[in-house]
């Protein structure tokens, strides 16, 4: 394996961790303030298509360059989610949330 390629492997992991934070922190963010707001559907909605488009957008243009980096990329997504839910989770003691082992 050479150089370039495991640079390549490790910046696709990198994206897939910057793509969980902002789908998933997005997501969080978005919960945190609509709550108990007026029209609370529609800021739902628009920030489900804006979260989904970035994170669709950003695997297409990996999946272009390589299948493996795409693999690459998505566990990075799934650590980010995986870093968020526990990070975030301690709030209200981590009830809410499912275990990880």
């Amino acid at each position: 394996m050479t150089f370039e390629a495991i640079w390549r492997i490790v910046g696709s992991f990198f994206g897939g961790t910057v793509l969980g934070f902002c789908y998933f922190g997005g997501l969080w963010i978005t919960l945190k303030t609509t709550i108990g707001k007026r029209r609370a559907p529609y800021r739902l909605a628009v920030s489900f298509v804006v979260r989904l488009a970035l994170v669709l957008a950003g695997f297409w243009w990996v999946m272009r360059l390589d299948l493996r980096l795409f693999f690459c990329t998505l566990a990075g997504f799934f650590l980010a989610r995986i870093v968020l839910t526990r990070v975030l989770g301690r709030e209200k003691g981590g009830a809410c949330h499912a275990p990880y082992s």
